[in-house]
């Protein structure tokens, strides 16, 4: 700063800026300004187990808009640094301009003392603040309660971002660390920290806190009262050695000491009452007592203290609370403890019995706790968090339950499939605590749908994290809405009726299902038209155009022309005469049935033919065949004959205008 020495800040970085996978992060920036001079302090942290030679950052010069004023600017820190040290946080790096009046920043290069060298030519984007425990918990008290439960040095809340978590002590960790490199807490407890638990360990404090004060002032004066007692118990053991050259009774200073070991087992005190014990050889139980005896009463105190669930206790096993996870309670380690010792102890007095006791309350514990875990998945699951519930149960092991947050997205999404037309809407769904479902469409699409179907699409994802994007090209990754909740569908193969919602997918996203209608109700004519505007893939589209193009002149009505007009009617075994008829073309599977309908609506006669011909048959009992086809003139003509090709009689009609 020797040319800085009266400079000012003009401008500071908003946020700290870090590109995944990159060993470094910048953590803080500065404009530094003096006269005509301008320059930036860039101070960056080493966030990787690396040894850090050198960083090139570039610095782009800005006007008060955000327009830059210059080309970017390279500049190479030199410094040797391992993980967590900073760099650059005294070097200021002059710029060659003097009107800026920002600057945006990033990290080109990083060379190592061993290895390749990390580079970067993309821009930075910032690294989301980590919030306190004071802002996270948005109470003052459960911010305390996790320092007592956690440490005193825990100043922020657990923070996924990027590729890195960002510790409650403050130190940046890589996503795949376990625990933190610097303090050592593991990721997982200290992410699936309960609220409520802090909250009913805060109020129970907060209750405890006069029991507390008044037990630490009982307890100074039983520490008092225990010196005096400690001096009881040494110093007449000190006056009966003494006394030994002063004949006074070897048998009294033992005695004194044997009630000075009971009292030390009684307090808890177990070593020094091991050692008191030992120190009297055979005198009564004492060998017993400072073996086997002494191991007995502490067992039998951590089954105590466990039935409590006292977690102080927890340091006679050297763990402190800080050691649990939402998992685990005070209870249960202490119970495994007990268990370990009574069965070390065999067949001492009722130890066996005493470690089957422990072995029934730890797993009592374990069940409690199992039964609690269930029961906040399965609160998560009605609130719709879907993917945090899927997550829990999972960690109980219970993969059949879930699946049943997966079922119900997707029975979510089923049902807006079938409400609306989700053609033009793409989807990446996430089943990922941590990641988020997106939705893209185009905003012609959202138009044309409306408001509430944008929310009911959104909603359709329960409380889990969502995203829409109005583009008219989606991203890439993303499925056509109903292939991603097929895919998804595929996850719970099986589950409930997965296969029904399959069903009502393929039902709802059947666009071509109109032609066909049409095309089975012999409207020809129409399905001719809807197909020439559709706009989808249709599979064999030419061919189904060439046919109903050649069906098209079949279909109307007809009045006869000449012949014996009895013939239709015979068909049917009817008399009479059929003067005028109509026809339509139904097309179903293949087949294409010609039906003629008198024009009173009394009776109606089908021939038929594969799909694409045009001679239509049909044969009666007696082994007759009618045949129908069209002549060059345009009239359509009816014949009657046997199978031996002999001519029993015929009629022709011509179409009406």
């Amino acid at each position: 700063m020797a040319r800085l020495k009266h400079a000012k800040t003009v401008y500071t970085l908003p946020e700290a800026l870090y590109y995944p996978g990159a060993p470094v992060c910048i953590t803080g920036g500065r404009l530094l300004a003096e006269g005509e001079l301008l320059a930036c302090l860039l101070t960056l942290q080493v966030i990787e187990d690396v040894r850090v030679k050198s960083v090139t950052a570039a610095f782009l010069p800005l006007d008060a808009d955000g327009t830059p004023t210059g080309p970017e600017l390279p500049y190479r820190y030199r410094v040797v640094a391992g993980r967590d040290a900073c760099i650059g946080g005294k070097e200021p790096v002059l710029l060659p301009i003097s009107e800026a009046a920002a600057f945006r920043a990033r990290v080109l290069r990083v060379d190592f003392t061993e290895g390749e060298p990390w580079l970067c030519a993309k821009a930075w984007p910032p690294l989301p603040a980590q919030p306190t425990l004071e802002e996270a918990y948005s109470d003052p008290e459960l911010a305390e309660q996790f320092r007592i439960r956690y440490g005193r040095d825990c100043r922020f809340a657990p923070t996924r971002a990027a590729d890195l978590w960002l510790c409650t002590c403050g130190a940046v960790n890589r996503a795949k660390e376990a625990g933190c490199h610097r303090c050592h807490r593991v990721r997982s407890a200290l992410e699936k920290v309960s609220v409520p638990s802090l909250r009913d360990e805060s109020e129970s404090r907060s209750k405890q806190e006069p029991l507390r004060l008044k037990a630490a002032r009982s307890a100074g004066r039983a520490l008092r009262r225990r010196l005096l007692l400690g001096a009881a118990v040494v110093l007449p053991i000190l006056i009966l050695v003494l006394g030994l050259l002063i004949a006074v009774p070897r048998q009294l200073e033992r005695r004194s000491v044997y009630k000075g070991a009971q009292w030390l087992a009684g307090l808890g005190e177990f070593d020094e009452a091991r050692a008191a014990y030992a120190s009297l050889g055979d005198y009564r139980d004492s060998r017993e007592m400072a073996g086997e005896g002494v191991d007995y009463l502490r067992a039998g105190e951590l089954a105590r203290r466990a039935a409590q669930d006292d977690a102080s206790a927890l340091q006679m096993i050297g763990h402190t609370r800080a050691d649990l996870d939402e998992d685990t309670t005070a209870a249960i380690l202490l119970y495994e403890a007990a268990q370990k010792e009574f069965e070390a102890l065999g067949d001492y007095r009722d130890s066996r019995e005493q470690a089957a006791r422990c072995a029934e309350a730890l797993a009592a514990c374990r069940a409690a706790l199992t039964r609690a875990a269930y029961d906040r998945a399965a609160a998560l699951l009605e609130s719709g968090q879907l993917s945090a519930a899927r997550e829990a149960y999972l960690a109980l092991g219970a993969e059949e339950e879930a699946r049943e947050p997966v079922y119900r997205k997707a029975q979510a999404l089923t049902a807006f499939i079938r409400t609306y037309n989700i053609r033009g809407i793409y989807a990446s769904l996430s089943m990922d605590p941590g990641g988020r479902s997106l939705f893209s469409m185009s905003k012609d699409t959202a138009l044309t749908l409306g408001s509430r179907s944008v929310e009911d699409l959104l909603a359709s994802c329960g409380e889990d994290p969502v995203d829409l994007q109005l583009e008219d090209e989606p991203g890439a990754g993303l499925l056509p809405l109903d292939e991603a909740v097929i895919a998804l569908i595929g996850t719970v193969e099986g589950y409930k009726d997965s296969a029904g919602l399959l069903a009502a997918i393929a039902d709802a996203t059947d666009y071509t299902r109109e032609f066909f209608t049409l095309c089975e109700n012999g409207d020809v004519a129409g399905a001719y038209d809807w197909l020439q505007h559709y706009e989808g893939a249709f599979e064999d589209r030419e061919r189904w155009l060439s046919d109903l193009a050649l069906y098209l002149p079949w279909c109307g009505t007809w009045d006869l022309y000449l012949g014996d007009a009895t013939v239709i009617p015979l068909t049917l075994g009817r008399d009479g005469k059929c003067m005028s008829f109509r026809t339509r073309i139904l097309l179903k599977d293949g087949q294409a049935t010609l039906r003629l309908t008198d024009a009173g609506g009394e009776f109606g006669v089908d021939l038929y033919a594969e799909q694409g011909a045009i001679r239509f048959f049909n044969e009666d009992q007696e082994g007759v065949f009618y045949l129908v086809v069209i002549t060059n003139a345009g009239h359509m003509s009816y014949l009657k004959y046997r199978t031996s090709g002999k001519l029993i009689s015929s009629c022709e009609y011509e179409p009406v205008e």
